[in-house]
């Protein structure tokens, strides 16, 4: 028999934070992506791609890790989320680093359509993710009403 799971406040807040997340951040990889393309061909087309992927990837990962993260308890969370930081960190570094030093890669790529891909899709996924986070309703910030004590009318 199927066990019924219950989806936390918090958990459905980091979903749409993702999603926030990835929807700019693709929009923003994209469009540099393009940008590239028009601008400088084929090989800056597929450094930006590159860089695009590597950012969407990582923080993806990381996304994922604190949804799954927000249903553990805090100390576990944060050991979770800090422990996929590093391994995110060192996985994408190093393939970042084979991919760029292969012979037939090296070449074709173009560094400051790499720096502007990253940089364009980091800045807009942390932007998705605080426009998103402004809108979300945090009920533990809602303070019950406590109205005047009877009896202090007009001390």
């Amino acid at each position: 028999m199927a066990r019924e799971r219950r989806v936390s406040g918090a958990t459905r807040r980091a979903r749409q934070m993702m999603v926030g997340g990835l929807v700019l951040g693709h929009a923003a990889g994209i469009t540099v992506l393009g940008l590239a393309l028009v601008l400088g061909g084929g090989d800056a087309a597929v450094t930006a791609a590159l860089g695009f992927a590597a950012v969407v990837i990582f923080f993806s990962i990381g996304q994922f890790i604190e949804i799954i993260a927000c249903e553990l308890e805090p100390v576990q969370g944060m050991g979770l989320a800090l422990v996929s930081y590093l391994v995110r960190v060192v996985g994408v570094g190093a393939g970042m680093y084979f991919i760029l030093r292969n012979p037939a890669v090296a070449p074709h790529v173009q560094p400051g359509w790499l720096l502007l891909s990253m940089v364009a899709t980091v800045i807009a996924w942390v932007s998705g993710v605080v426009l998103v986070a402004t809108r979300q309703r945090v009920p533990i910030y809602d303070a019950e009403y406590v109205g005047p004590a009877a009896g202090s009318e007009g001390d």
